[in-house]
């Protein structure tokens, strides 16, 4: 459910756990030290208020458990706090997608569009629901959006994933 970047983070989670916890072993002092001081800024990627932070760390678990009910009314307690979270717009988004819910996945990954447009993923996951509902041109736009981001970001190794979904 939340391949792309949710892999990403919970590699760059567990790299900084264990960089904490046994920095000796992997690195030098100064490097330690830079890295302990982006690591603060790196635990926050989600949401700065800890309490809604677990709830989205949460929702997330339950998504990739295969539990979308629960992750979506998690998420949709996170907005009920904060209607301008973009996080939980976005896997809320995902998780209707995987129960079908094809127009309230493009309303939320729509609101996380607009809470944020400079985040290829959202556009690529709302492309996926447009090509279930076989709305190729609105899914087109959405990868071509993408893939300049993507471009613009230095992150064109993904293209690959982009040109699977237009084929």
């Amino acid at each position: 459910m939340y391949l792309s970047s949710r892999s990403h983070r919970l590699f760059l989670e567990l790299f900084i756990l264990i960089l904490i916890g046994f920095p000796h072993l992997v690195l030098s002092q100064s490097l330690n030290d830079i890295l302990m001081a982006n690591s603060l800024t790196v635990a926050q990627i989600y949401i700065s208020d800890p309490y809604l932070n677990e709830l989205l760390i949460q929702g997330m678990e339950k998504g990739i458990q295969g539990d979308y009910q629960g992750a979506i009314i998690l998420f949709s307690e996170i907005l009920q706090f904060n209607p301008n979270e973009v996080e939980a717009y976005y896997n809320r988004g995902i998780a209707y997608a995987k129960i079908n819910n094809y127009s309230a996945a493009i309303e939320d990954l729509t609101q996380a569009l607009t809470l944020n447009p400079t985040i290829p993923d959202f556009y690529i996951e709302r492309a996926k629901v447009y090509l279930q509902l076989e709305n190729r041109t609105a899914a087109i736009a959405d990868l071509k959006k993408a893939k300049a981001l993507l471009r613009q970001q230095g992150e064109t190794s993904r293209y690959s994933e982009i040109d699977h979904l237009l084929n």
